[in-house]
This record gives structure tokens, sequence and C-alpha cells, in this order.
């Protein structure tokens, strides 16, 4: 299955997959067919997404796209992705998304990722071996 095509319609069409075009209800159809494909679609997408925030190692990639999305909140994200910060943060989610599969399919895979994502991790003061 063509994953970009369908997440361009997704994003351009929400109301055909069912959606209605909020946040939540999009990451809810790309976690399951991340699911669908046994979790290997979105493998690494968080590790990728964690050195662009810099901070999150605890986080999902649901909640940093939203730290990416609303950058200088410290709480709030969901509330601003429910309501006026929504387009922003679904388009941003789409944005990464796509930057993501390109990384994982031209630029080393997702070993690439994950090796990005280490060298960020081993720079972490708190971070022990």
């Amino acid at each position: 299955m063509d994953y970009r095509k369908l997440f361009a319609d997704l994003h351009q069409r929400p109301g055909l997959y069912g959606l209605d075009g909020s946040y939540h209800d999009y990451c809810t159809f790309l976690s399951g067919v991340d699911a669908g494909n046994d979790g290997g679609l979105l493998t690494g997408f968080r590790e990728a997404l964690v050195p662009r925030v810099g901070a999150g190692d605890n986080l999902t990639w649901r909640s940093l796209v939203l730290h990416l999305a609303f950058p200088g909140r410290t709480s709030g994200w969901r509330e601003e992705a429910a309501g006026e910060g929504r387009q922003a943060a679904v388009d941003l989610l789409f944005s990464l998304l796509a930057d993501f599969l390109d990384r994982r399919d031209t630029h080393g895979g997702t070993a690439a990722i994950f090796d990005g994502y280490l060298t960020w991790l081993k720079a972490q003061s708190w971070h022990r071996p």
C-alpha cells in the first residue's frame, strides 16, 4: 500500500475515512494503520521526534508532535490541539509524517533514525548507559 498517498488523502479529506478532522481522530487512525502493520509502519517515528523536540524521551509521538506544534507551552497542548490550534497541529503532524517516511526510505533507513536518537540520548546528562 502507498502510505504516502493514503496519508495525503486522509489529510485532505478526513470525512471520506469517517474522521471529523480532529487531531485526536487522525492520531487514532494512524495508530490503527500502524497496528495493522504489526507496529512496523511508525517504528522510529517517536525516536525521530525526540531529538527535534530536545526533550520528551518519556512521551509518545502524539505528545511530541504537540510539543513541536505549540513551542514554549508547558501545558494545555491537548486542549490547544482540540481548539484554535487544531489545524496547526494536524498540518504539522502530516508534515512530520512525510519527513519521517522520506528519511526512513531514503536517508539510511530506520537504523539511521535510531542512531540519531541514540546520539541525542547519550548526550543527555541524565542518561546512564
